[in-house]
């Protein structure tokens, strides 16, 4: 007798290698493809060869997990405030500092994404540093004591808008590194 798992992986083959029996040509060139399901037609989309979903490019939201966060005993994450005109472009530091017995994993692929805010236009959206070979990217500062990346906005009219995003980086201490990623929010108030 075959346990669950392998009556699963049976299914599975059988099923992948029928995946096209019942479908036309037709079908097959458009991407989708009909069967009939225990409650009637079912229809299965597959994603066109060199579409967003096809080449991984439509990504979904990260998922906010406190495990990843950083822990106050491993350092500080600040973030400045954008102040500026309206249509002057104003500035927001993200600040990491690690505590005493921490450093920051340069070598870690470090990176900002952030999502745009109506009326506010943002340089990028994506800033990065680190990595294997260590490089500035959009950092102002990057030691093992210090990261600084500045987010530059403009505001198209006078108000406080609120930019979110997302930071990916990396802590260690002398035994191991500790990856970190976690939502962050960037304020820009224009006048």
């Amino acid at each position: 007798m075959l346990s669950g798992m392998s009556r699963l992986a049976v299914v599975a083959v059988f099923l992948a290698g029928c995946s096209g029996c019942s479908t036309s040509a037709k079908d097959r060139t458009k991407g989708s493809t009909e069967s009939k399901g225990p409650t009637g037609p079912e229809h299965i989309v597959v994603p066109h060869a060199g579409s967003a979903e096809s080449t991984g490019t439509v990504a979904a939201a990260p998922t906010d997990d406190p495990r990843f966060h950083l822990k106050a005993d491993e350092g500080t994450l600040t973030i400045d405030k954008a102040e500026a005109r309206a249509g002057a472009e104003a500035i927001a530091s993200v600040k990491l500092a690690p505590n005493t017995g921490f450093h920051v994993a340069t070598d870690y692929p470090i990176k900002i994404t952030l999502e745009p805010a109506e009326g506010v236009k943002l340089s990028k959206t994506e800033l990065t540093a680190g990595g294997r070979d260590k490089a500035q990217g959009d950092a102002a500062t990057l030691s093992e004591q210090m990261l600084v990346i500045p987010i530059k906005a403009t505001a198209e009219k006078a108000g406080a808008y609120e930019i979110k995003g997302w930071f990916k980086f990396g802590v260690c201490d002398k035994d191991s590194c500790h990856p970190k990623r976690q939502p962050i929010t960037v304020t820009v108030a224009a006048t």
